[in-house]
């Protein structure tokens, strides 16, 4: 058999079973020796490979060995059922199958080989599988071999310069499935280390690191800002390889130290105590090392001590830094240096002692070795793990800011025209001995800014790859290795699925223009290859209205609102690029938004989700006064309860004409909906009703809460429906509503809104999909296809006034009227349903919560609402709209009268125990728990006035306790005007005549350190 991993088992044994067959034809795999010899077998492979082997692949003692990176990799066991005969039908009858089947016997030899191994080579340390960074990246070339093949845990023996690696592992379920064992060989710094240490010289170089700037035009800037703000060029003494040390230090203390050799060759040290590195680098080393010792990270010890773990955290990291630094630099990071006058110079960084020898502590370090920039792998390791990049070690503030990398350093760039320092400035520049260089390309000026592992046809390449894949799957879903999602190398963020945005490019303020240059030329590319762009706003420009859409909220964040657009295989490709305006950043970017066809343009064109809700439900209240049209109302269903309770309130239900159209709405008390359109009229029989399956695929994607509304549902009169044929039946049982579905709306648009955005439905978006060219990019609007007249939906836009006003002379219009109603309303008509919407506060005070938000859009403050709501004699009506202002952010701390939101609440005549959840909420919300500052009377305490109300004891608990314990009253404390205390209060006589004796005993537990029993029964 093979082992599954590339490797064949060793083809030069002669021994066989007494069928004839050979170990090649059965399924399973051992080497061509004993399980006790496995041990001996492997110390002499380890010798072998010590010796100098250097082929790729080669037998040793009967068994085939690999090599690749460095790593060796041989098989000592396996089982695959696939070549299983026993497991077929009618198996071979001179087949000879071990007791138990080949299965228990390719796992008790494995089992065997582990047993042997720990008993020759003591416990294993056991490795599992270290995934660092945002990306979840594989640390090391172990940890690599393990998430490849999908192995949870190895087992790990050091065999001095080598180390032994015994993974075993059954695909899915044992004796089932594949079984694989094999011994993984690899030096020491592999095993215990990270990717970094298979790190070639060539992947330390980066070239562009300084953005194109000339050696000797950083010992100009170095010379020039050292001599202007610091000590100046600083000679080495006492040294083997001579150099200078120019320094420069911010009051915030970011420090940059350049030393230059004689030779031409540079390192740089840098200190930023505000780096993200400063922040977090020594905290996530501590923690790393406290899980490799199976602890958890020293939070909670001293501070002091943890300070001090800390600061030697930060100093093995800073020496880790510098261990790929040419001992000749290093050497001169501590040397004695002397100024211009001869005199000792101070060394602008702090030197501890780790061990034996003194580290500076510094958040970064890179040198040029003559030829290249270098940075170290330790560094590159560090910024992997943590998800850093180089700014994140301070590079950016250090060195690419101060020295204007990329951009020219001149007397101008340093001191305008009529400063009083200009004088000094030009005397400085004047005398420095350095020669001005001549500026690098526009490429180089950029750096690393921009990608640089390929060419705009290949971002372009990358882009469509990304746009094609995405119908498929989501950044979300690609493993450590799978680069589907990357643009240049830059992964892709995903904004709750709507959209994808990378920042492809950035620069300074002096580079701006060779950046604004490089995205022209990108624009270029894409403009050949899919078409003139168009163009997109985040603002109307004709009435300054942001326009509300996933893309344009990321062009709104950037400050950059006008972009090109492409149509690429059905998703919309655009360059946000330029300088920001000043409010949001000084930094130039090139940024690649790609989003969903639905998350371009804003289906509502910025109305507000509960201006339309109004207008909905007028338009609807018209359609049914005046035609045939159903009437709108409440509608249970399955979405979520208000914040702290169980209570779901209704959601409320309408349809109306639209031409050729009817369009049936949803509005809930969270702000979502569900948009449904139909056709109607003469040639809408003629058309072929939608299949049940079809209805499924196109509801598809639709959370299941809004489904709810619609699926099994009477259709009132709103829509047709279709239902499940008998030979399809669903899922008895299933969470997944659309399975188990009997009936769906016969529709063919369906859009939904979640607490930001219309969408419109997965089974819409597949519509787009389904159009694309399966051969070739696809650069056609897919606009018409999601919102198009045949769908209705200009039509609806176009009845919602969507993004314009609206009113009563808009429903009295002859041609609105003709187009949307059975016939012109009259005024008084009109008058009559919007004098039925009711008027604050009465709403608020009598109404229910769906009367409310039919109008909410329009209603005063909310906390005004508030004490009406809390007086509504309804109780299920109060809860609901007390627990939904509530959640409004609404501050409840004021009072409009004498009388807290408390008191307001406790006054009312239905008052029941399922108030509670009210009242925990108001006090969370920041209401009184106690009398107001003007009430002068016992009767003012909220706690009083509680327990005076003639209700049973047992509904009061619950409110009492809620009103001490989460009020943080304190019931044994003097709290009335003449001095009682709570407690005082519950344990005497009230007018009612019922006993608060049992409340009273619970508040003593409560007082003793116990709590208030909420089932508390009045003692008879």
């Amino acid at each position: 058999m093979t082992t599954g991993w590339g490797m064949v088992d060793d083809t030069g044994r002669d021994d066989t079973d007494a069928s004839g067959e050979t170990e090649d034809d059965l399924p399973y795999y051992t080497p061509p020796f004993g399980r006790e010899e496995v041990p001996g077998f492997l110390d002499r492979l380890v010798a072998h490979l010590l010796a100098g082997e250097t082929r790729e692949a080669f037998t040793f003692e009967g068994v085939e060995v690999e090599e690749s990176q460095g790593v060796w990799l041989l098989p000592l066991g396996g089982y695959d059922p696939d070549a299983d005969e026993s497991l077929q039908p009618n198996p071979p009858a001179d087949l000879v199958v071990p007791e138990g089947g080949f299965a228990a016997y390719a796992e008790e030899w494995t089992e065997g080989v582990r047993r042997t191994l720990h008993e020759a080579w003591g416990a294993p340390m056991v490795r599992k599988p270290s995934l660092v960074g945002e990306n979840q990246d594989p640390e090391g070339i172990l940890d690599v071999v393990l998430v490849s093949v999908g192995i949870p845990e190895a087992e790990m023996w050091d065999r001095g310069d080598l180390y032994c690696v015994l993974v075993t592992n059954w695909d899915t379920e044992p004796r089932q499935s594949m079984l694989r064992q094999a011994m993984v060989v690899l030096p020491r710094e592999y095993a215990v280390g990270s990717l970094s240490a298979l790190l070639p010289e060539e992947d330390m170089h980066n070239d562009l690191l300084m953005n194109g700037e000339h050696p000797l035009e950083l010992r100009r800037r170095a010379w020039l800002l050292s001599t202007l703000f610091g000590a100046g060029e600083v000679r080495l003494r006492d040294v083997d390889t001579p150099a200078s040390r120019f320094s420069l230090q911010s009051r915030s203390g970011v420090t940059t130290v350049w030393t230059f050799t004689d030779d031409g060759r540079i390192l740089v040290l840098i200190q930023d105590p505000t780096s993200t590195f400063a922040d977090e680098a020594p905290a996530q080393f501590l923690a790393e090392v406290a899980q490799q010792h199976g602890g958890d990270a020293a939070d909670a010890a001293d501070p002091s001590e943890r300070e001090a773990d800390l600061a030697e955290a930060w100093l093995i990291l800073a020496a880790r830094m510098l261990d790929r630094v040419p001992d000749d630099l290093r050497a001169l990071i501590a040397a004695r240096g002397e100024d211009a006058r001869g005199e000792v110079a101070e060394h602008d960084l702090e030197f501890r002692m780790l061990g034996d020898e003194p580290v500076p502590v510094i958040t970064g370090a890179v040198w040029f070795d003559g030829e290249h920039w270098c940075v170290s792998p330790s560094l590159m390791e560090i910024g992997r793990r943590n998800d850093f990049g180089m700014d994140d070690f301070g590079f950016g503030a250090a060195v690419r800011q101060p020295y204007r990398l990329g951009g020219a350093l001149t007397v101008d760039e340093m001191s305008r025209e009529g400063d009083e320092r200009r004088t000094w400035f030009e005397r400085v520049f004047a005398a420095c001995p350095y020669p001005e260089q001549d500026r690098p390309s526009d490429t180089d000026r950029l750096g690393y800014a921009v990608p640089t592992n390929g060419d705009y046809h290949d971002l372009v390449a990358d882009i469509e790859r990304v746009t094609r894949a995405w119908w498929e799957r989501s950044p979300e879903d690609a493993d450590w290795a799978d680069r589907t999602f990357e643009i240049g190398g830059r992964g892709l963020r995903d904004d709750h699925g709507r959209a994808l945005r990378v920042v492809l490019a950035s620069g300074e303020g002096w580079t701006v223009d060779a950046l604004q240059a490089w995205a022209d030329d990108l624009i270029g590319v894409m403009s050949e290859r899919w078409g003139t762009a168009g163009e997109i706003h985040a603002r109307n420009e004709k009435t300054g209205i942001d326009r509300r859409s996933p893309l344009t909220r990321v062009m709104r964040a950037t400050g950059l609102l006008t972009a090109p657009l492409w149509w690429v295989n059905g998703h919309a490709v655009a360059v946000v690029a330029g300088t920001p305006d000043p409010s949001y950043g000084d930094d130039p970017e090139v940024i690649i938004v790609i989003a969903r066809p639905d998350a371009v343009l804003d289906l509502a064109r910025g109305s507000n989700p509960w201006e339309l809700r109004i207008r909905a439900r007028i338009i609807s209240d018209v359609s049914a006064l005046v035609g045939g049209a159903p009437a709108s109302g409440p509608l249970p269903w399955n979405g979520p309860p208000l914040a702290g309770s169980s209570l779901v309130p209704n959601a409320m239900r309408g349809g109306f004409r639209t031409g050729d159209h009817f369009w049936t709405w949803y509005f809930t008390h969270d702000g979502r909906g569900l948009l449904l359109s139909h056709p109607t009229g003469p040639d809408a029989a003629a058309r072929p009703e939608p299949s049940f399956e079809e209805q499924v695929a196109l509801f598809c994607g639709v959370p299941d809460d809004l489904l709810s509304l619609v699926v099994d549902r009477d259709p009132g009169g709103f829509f047709p429906v279709v239902h499940r044929g008998a030979s399809a039946p669903g899922s008895a049982g299933t969470e997944n509503l659309l399975a188990g579905a009997a009936t769906l709306p016969a529709v063919h648009a369906v859009f939904w809104r979640d607490d930001v955005d219309w969408r419109a439905s997965e089974g819409m978006l597949q519509r787009v999909r389904d159009a694309l060219d399966p051969d070739d990019v696809d650069t056609t609007n897919p606009l018409e296809t999601i919102y198009s007249e045949a769908l209705g939906v200009p039509q609806l836009q176009w009845a919602l006034r969507m993004g314009e006003r609206m009113g009563p002379p808009t429903l009295l219009d002859a041609s609105y009227a003709s187009f949307v109603f059975d016939r012109v309303p009259e005024r008084e008509e009109i008058e009559h349903i919007y004098a039925g919407l009711g008027v604050f506060p009465d709403l608020a005070l009598t109404g229910t919560l769906n009367d409310l938000l039919d109008v909410v859009v329009d209603a005063p403050g909310y906390r005004f609402l508030l004490d009406a709501a809390l007086s509504n004699p309804h109780p299920q009506r109060r809860r609901e709209l007390a627990l939904w202002l509530l959640d409004q952010r609404l501050d409840a701390s004021s009072s409009l009268s004498f009388l807290s939101p408390v008191n307001v609440l406790f006054a009312n005549p239905t008052l029941g125990a399922e108030d509670e959840p009210v009242l925990r909420r108001l006090l969370e919300r920041g209401a009184i728990p106690g009398p107001t500052p003007v009430a002068t009377l016992p009767e003012g305490h909220p706690f009083v006035q509680l327990l005076h109300r003639d209700i049973e004891e047992t509904a009061l608990a619950p409110l009492v306790r809620t009103l001490l314990v989460h009020g943080d009253v304190d019931p044994a404390t003097p709290a009335l005007p003449d001095g009682r205390s709570l407690l005082d209060f519950a344990s005497g006589a009230f007018p009612h005549g019922r006993s608060r004796d049992a409340l009273a005993s619970a508040i003593r537990e409560l007082v003793a350190g116990g709590a208030v029993d909420t089932d508390a029964e009045p003692e008879r």
